[in-house]
Formats: C-alpha cells, sequence, structure tokens
C-alpha cells in the first residue's frame, strides 16, 4: 500500500563480496598453536604424575611395610634368616619408597601423555584434545579386570610381594636363605677389602712413584740428542709421578677390592675377603715396582 503524497525510496544495493584472503603468517597457527597444547600437556602431565605419586606413597608407606612383612612370612620359598632380614628392612623400604614415587609418577605421566598423542598408526594428528585431562581422569577412576589393577608404584610393589607370599615350593625344592650374619660380613668385608687394597695401593704408588721420579729425572739429564727445552720438560714434570700413582693406585684398589669384598662377605664371611685381598695386593705390588724399576 502506499501512502499518496510520499514517495517510497529503493533499498541501496548491498556491497560488493570481498574474497577471504588468508594471511602468510597465519598459515601455520595451527602447528604453533599445537605445539604449545604440547609442552602445556607434557608439563601438567609430569606435574600430576609427580603430585599424584607423592600423595598416595607417603599414603601407602604403612602398608607397604606391613604387606613385605606380612608376605615374607607367608612364601614358603623364603628361609627363615631372609625372612628375619626382611622385617627388619620392612619399615627402611617403606620410608625409602617415598622419595622414589615422585620420579616415578613423573615418568608414568609424561609417557601417558605421550601415548595418548598418538595415532594408531603412529602419527601425530596436528590437533588433538586436551591428554593433560585424559591421563587425570586415569588416575582417579578404577582400571582392569574388577578394578584391582594397581594404578601406583606402591600398589604395583604390593602386588609383586603378594604374589611371591602365595608362591609354594615344588617337589624336592628348598626355600632360599642366607646365613643371618651375612649383612654384617658383607659390611666387614667390604670395609676391610676397601682399606687394605686402597692403604696398599698408596704406599706401592708412593714407591713406584720415586722410582719413577728418579729415573725421569736422570735420563732427562743423561739422555742423549735431546733439547734443553725437552730435558727441562721431563725434569720438571718428573716429581707428578710421586703425585699421581699413589693417589691412581690407591683409588684403584678402592674401588675395585670394596664391592668385591662385600660380595665374598656375604657368601663366604669376612675372612676370605681379606685373604683374597692381601694376595691381589703383594702381586700388584711386585709388578708394579719391577715395572718402576724396568723403565
Amino acid at each position: 500500500m502506499q501512502i499518496s503524497g510520499l514517495r517510497q525510496t529503493p533499498p541501496p544495493p548491498p556491497p560488493p563480496k570481498k574474497e577471504l584472503e588468508v594471511k602468510p603468517e597465519l598459515d601455520d597457527i595451527a602447528d604453533r598453536y599445537n605445539t604449545s597444547r604440547t609442552v602445556g600437556n607434557y608439563t601438567s602431565g609430569l606435574l600430576l604424575g609427580a603430585a599424584k605419586e607423592s600423595v598416595t606413597t607417603t599414603l601407602q608407606a604403612p602398608r607397604l611395610a606391613w604387606e613385605i612383612t606380612e608376605n615374607l612370612w607367608q612364601a614358603e620359598t623364603i628361609g627363615p634368616n631372609l625372612k628375619i632380614l626382611g622385617t627388619l628392612a620392612a619399615v627402611p623400604a617403606a620410608v625409602l619408597s617415598i622419595p622414589c614415587g615422585p620420579f616415578y609418577g613423573a615418568y608414568q605421566g609424561v609417557s601417558a601423555v605421550a601415548g595418548a598423542r598418538h595415532n594408531l598408526d603412529g602419527l601425530r594428528p596436528p590437533l588433538k584434545k586436551d591428554t593433560a585431562t585424559d591421563y587425570a581422569r586415569s588416575v582417579t577412576t578404577q582400571v582392569g579386570p574388577e578394578d584391582k589393577e594397581p594404578k601406583t608404584m606402591t600398589g604395583q610393589w604390593i602386588q609383586s610381594l603378594e604374589e611371591l607370599g602365595e608362591r609354594k615350593l615344588a617337589e624336592g625344592e628348598r626355600p632360599k636363605d642366607v646365613p643371618l650374619l651375612s649383612p654384617v660380613f658383607s659390611i666387614a668385608g667390604g670395609v676391610a677389602s676397601g682399606a687394605l687394597s686402597g692403604v696398599a695401593g698408596l704406599v706401592i704408588g708412593l714407591v713406584a712413584g720415586t722410582l719413577t721420579c728418579g729415573k725421569e729425572m736422570l735420563h732427562s739429564v743423561t739422555d742423549k740428542d735431546k733439547s734443553f727445552g725437552a730435558r727441562a720438560g721431563q725434569f720438571l714434570a718428573a716429581p707428578l709421578n710421586v703425585v699421581a700413582m699413589p693417589l691412581a693406585l690407591g683409588w684403584n684398589g678402592l674401588k675395585e677390592a670394596t664391592p668385591r669384598g662385600f660380595v665374598d662377605g656375604w657368601k663366604h664371611g669376612p675372612i676370605k675377603p681379606v685373604v683374597d685381598t692381601g694376595k691381589a695386593v703383594a702381586g700388584l705390588a711386585v709388578s708394579v715396582v719391577k715395572e718402576a724399576w724396568e723403565r
């Protein structure tokens, strides 16, 4: 309907459509966003895993100590001496599990995030949903058959302990055991062997180093066809043998004899490691001093 005396104005034409232009600097925005989210996922997985295990290992430490003791005494494959030693070590082992928890949890968190980010064909998609959320859900809900699969480091240890406690002796099998004083013998053998070998190495090295020093000084003067600089360098460097050889032989003796003494002490008592170390020291003294004399 048109009102008399008024002229209807036609609507203005629509503006021309502009072509969509993608700026070059935005081409890789998805990749950059994915990289930042990847870093965030790994970081959150690491922190979440470490925090979760820190709490659970602390709360489960008393149960771990109890499970160690209970299952050792239930296991038929463990002898009485090992049961006593294991019982004494139950509380220290449970306490030591607490500082291990954060490292285990951090590793599990990073591994879970890494695994969630891959397709079945092994390729990572350009964008993926937040895997840190998936990991958080996995450690706060029940998983596994009948919701009994352990989700923590301590839970896995307890599961292994329960399997140990249920083991039965096979026909003709004897329980595994050690002498009750094996830990004491092991410490005594390791300390005595290390001390004997270390001190002997220092003394042997001092003798051999002194001989070598004297011979090097003598050669720096008597050798023919040698420049003054070479003679001076050899003469000045010769005393280093008096320091280097005792330290090298002492450290090498300590490093070799101590662990061997621990093992032999556990198996054979504290006397055998000392006797074996004494024989080794005597042979070393003869060979090293002879070599230094004949240089």
